[in-house]
């Protein structure tokens, strides 16, 4: 599509809802715990694919592993806020964008500076006691080698996300759905349309355009309204500037 369409409909757009796919966390340097290559990685050194060391289960009965695991993989690759972050910031504050919503667990839009983001499953960036509900900071998480324990109770620590086999909280639902229903353009960055972030929100949109922008092709681009091939750090400071 022709840059100059995609500018124009970004001009347009007066109360945008970006959805941030897991690829923008990626090309940021983050850890893709569901590229088919890294999990063949994880399960040849942990005996275990990602799915199940990430759920609720594993945690509960492998407590010691899911932190090896935590720490080597997810912790040590937390990526930075490169574009399109500095970009989508600009746009909030020039009051384009309303808000942000993703599924990622890395926790780039608060490092971003990014005000208004629904993270519906989480950030590892945060840490809750199992028994009392202390709070801590990823470095609690981050240091030794073993099980963190609450400073308070002594009971397990564990990273505030939504793992596999849990409910995500209906309050970030509810939130996520009353941002969609008022935005006149969904902006979708790094992810396709048959994506499960996508897929848990457009039923509630009821604006003017969607706006894909993405690496790959998919059969179904044809839901957005607009769509741009390439990766959204590189597309997006080029057409709003």
């Amino acid at each position: 599509m022709n840059r100059e369409v995609l500018e124009r409909a970004i001009a347009e757009s007066g109360s945008i809802v970006c959805l941030l796919g897991m690829n923008v966390s990626v090309d940021c340097g983050c850890f893709n715990y569901r590229d088919s290559d890294c999990a063949y990685s994880v399960e040849s050194r942990y005996g275990y694919s990602p799915e199940e060391i990430f759920s609720a289960n594993f945690f509960g009965t492998r407590t010691k592993i899911f932190f090896d695991y935590l720490r080597s993989e997810i912790l040590s690759h937390l990526g930075e806020p490169a574009e399109p972050f500095p970009t989508l910031k600009r746009m909030e504050e020039d009051g384009k964008i309303r808000a942000f919503i993703t599924r990622s667990i890395y926790g780039l839009p608060l490092r971003a500076g990014l005000r208004n983001c629904i993270m519906t499953h989480g950030t590892v960036l945060r840490g809750k006691c199992t028994h009392c509900g202390e709070r801590y900071d990823v470095g609690y998480m981050k240091k030794g080698t073993g099980i963190p324990l609450c400073g308070k109770c002594g009971a397990v620590v564990r990273p505030d996300i939504v793992l596999d086999g849990e409910m995500i909280p209906n309050s970030l639902i509810t939130a996520s759905a009353y941002e969609v229903e008022r935005a006149d353009t969904l902006l979708v960055l790094g992810c396709s349309m048959r994506s499960t972030l996508v897929k848990n929100v457009v039923k509630y949109f009821e604006g003017r355009r969607i706006i894909l922008i993405k690496e790959e092709e998919n059969y179904s681009d044809a839901i957005a309204d607009f769509v741009f091939y390439g990766k959204p750090g590189d597309i997006l400071p080029k057409i709003y500037r």
